[in-house]
């Protein structure tokens, strides 16, 4: 099978694509002379200038081609990672540069770029010398630096299925389809029938789940937030408002004259635009670190607070357990019962006022006053009964030995 059936087969079947008008692509891709290449006429992997190795990435991203058709606008996932490697292991480069002019293309597959960049052990850079759409871009936000040309294509973050229906164009020459399936998930999304709500549900949240990865994917190495990136809802920008929103660093014709650039402006009398951009980001970082030292300092706040209130709620309880034990011992002192209202208000009530409702709550037993030593009962009565001299004898008795 042939590269353009092969591509218009995953179309059909609904393949993920992460590219940017992927109809008017293939539109431009010469397949007759692609079909005419042979392994000879393939272009090197990469040129090497002054220790830079630059490789183009150029047209449809496929996951992997017979050979090299860059020429013809279709790169392969497996030969641009090969590519990296080569140059990577290449003792003659310093450095790497992806010249990328593409519209994106297969969401399968990107996996082999992203591995070969993140196993690059030399400085990779981005220049965007045509446009870097949808799977473009993702490869370009993995390297170190983007540089685009003024009049660069950079966005269209998002992913998209192609689904083409042909019911009515059946009805019209007299054919009708029916699907006879053991399951209703069987050989759906044809494009003899139509798709039900169902159907088109299930194609859209596997569009999103791969979208939103895209979107981490863009914010984590461009450090942004993904929902920043989903808001963008797949726009494509110019170099200007790309760099604007942070999608690019630097506009510039090439990577070699952005680092002329930078190297010029070392002259104190010439403006330079890097140290503005230095500032900026200094400014940026400070105030991140700002932010992050005061979400820091109420964190801290914020878990002091709680342990306040954990140890007022296990003083609470100590608290109340200690009351209920004194309500118990209340009731079982004084032999009462006490209402769920009267227990209410003693737990209500702080140290000193529950004393106080304990004292009123106990009965008050008489007390008989005593006789002084040396007096008893029967010497008292004896006394009223025999007359004053047995008091007076038994008081004198009381004094006399209250005196020794």
């Amino acid at each position: 099978m042939n590269l353009q059936a092969k591509i218009k087969r995953d179309i059909n079947s609904h393949a993920l694509m992460a590219c940017h008008d992927l109809n008017g692509e293939l539109a431009s891709i010469d397949f007759k002379a692609l079909s005419r290449h042979s392994d000879d006429d393939g272009e090197a992997a990469y040129t090497v200038e002054n220790g830079v190795a630059t490789i183009d990435v150029r047209g449809l991203l496929v996951p992997e081609t017979s050979s090299d058709y860059r020429s013809w606008g279709v790169t392969g996932y497996a030969n641009l990672a090969d590519y990296i490697q080569q140059a990577n292991d290449d003792y003659t480069v310093e450095r790497i540069v992806l010249d990328i002019d593409s519209v994106g293309g297969y969401v399968k597959g990107q996996h082999l770029v992203d591995e070969a960049i993140a196993d690059n052990t030399k400085p990779i850079q981005t220049f965007v010398s045509g446009n870097a759409y949808s799977a473009a871009y993702r490869i370009a936000v993995m390297t170190d630096r983007i540089v685009a040309a003024q009049f660069a294509g950079i966005g269209s973050i998002g992913t998209i299925v192609k689904h083409t229906e042909q019911v009515s164009r059946l009805k019209q020459i007299g054919i009708t389809v029916t699907n006879i399936r053991s399951g209703k998930w069987k050989a759906v999304f044809g494009d003899d029938e139509p798709l039900t709500d169902e159907q088109l549900a299930e194609i859209q949240s596997g569009v999103d789940a791969n979208a939103q990865e895209f979107f981490e994917h863009v914010a984590s190495y461009r450090s942004l937030n993904a929902d920043t990136i989903a808001s963008l809802e797949g726009r494509c920008f110019d170099a200007t408002r790309a760099k604007e929103l942070g999608l690019i660093d630097e506009i510039a014709d090439s990577v070699s004259t952005s680092s002329q650039a930078k190297q010029s402006n070392n002259n104190p009398e010439e403006y330079d635009l890097n140290e503005l951009e230095k500032a900026q980001a200094k400014i940026k970082q400070l105030e991140d670190q700002a932010l992050s030292d005061k979400a820091a300092s109420d964190q801290k706040i914020a878990d002091a607070k709680a342990e306040a209130q954990a140890a007022k709620d296990a003083l609470a309880k100590t608290q109340a357990s200690t009351r209920q034990a004194a309500i118990d011992k209340l009731a079982a002192d004084t032999g009462r019962e006490f209402t769920d209202e009267q227990v209410t208000a003693f737990k209500a009530m702080d140290d000193a006022q529950f004393a106080v409702a304990e004292f009123m709550a106990k009965p008050i037993t008489p007390k008989t006053p005593e006789l002084p030593d040396g007096l008893d009962k029967a010497q008292a009565t004896n006394g009223r009964e025999g007359g004053e001299s047995a008091i007076m004898a038994a008081v004198n008795a009381a004094k006399a030995q209250g005196a020794k």
